[in-house]
């Protein structure tokens, strides 16, 4: 697994309705490995680490860069990384976040702050956003060249444009 698809699966957290332990089993639903491993008592450790997430994204997204840095070196303390190599599915030898002597929410952490760690590293630090459309919060991290990404997904986009141009077309009418 990459770093990106790491960033990903934060962001994924962070938008994740969590209110059962089936929500937790849902939510790992792509990762069969990791949902045979969980357990009815991850849903807090879950929605604990689920804030913690929150509030990198949301410090990414007011521009505070030190306190984004603070937050993942301080979570990282919580959930330390260690690493272990794979050839999986026939690819070469890749680094994974190892994670088999872990619960389930110590290693979605450990992979979701090392993802986050790195793109701070190579992006800096005002990568991760909150959705700009009317009554979504939704997360998502910015990886455009030109730093332009204002929506969680195509929809709200979407969403978002044809409301505006709506309102464009009622004012000329006017």
């Amino acid at each position: 697994m990459e770093y990106a698809s790491y960033v990903d699966a934060a962001v994924e957290l962070v938008n994740a309705e969590l209110n059962s332990p089936d929500d937790v089993i849902s939510h790992l639903g792509p990762r069969p490995r990791l949902a045979a491993r969980a357990k009815p008592g991850d849903l807090r450790a879950m929605r604990k680490l689920q804030a913690e997430l929150s509030h990198i994204v949301d410090a990414s997204a007011a521009g505070d860069g030190q306190r984004v840095v603070r937050l993942i070196n301080e979570a990282l303390e919580r959930y330390p990384v260690t690493a272990a190599l794979s050839d999986h599915d026939g690819r070469p030898w890749h680094l994974h976040v190892g994670d088999s002597h872990r619960s389930v929410p110590e290693a979605l952490g450990a992979e979701a702050l090392f993802g986050l760690a790195v793109l701070v590293s190579e992006l800096g630090t005002d990568r991760l956003g909150r959705c700009a459309a009317p009554g979504c919060t939704g997360a998502f991290v910015d990886t455009s060249a030109n730093h332009s990404r204002r929506y969680c997904c195509m929809r709200c986009g979407t969403r978002t444009n044809v409301a505006a141009h709506r309102r464009r077309n009622k004012e000329s009418t006017r």
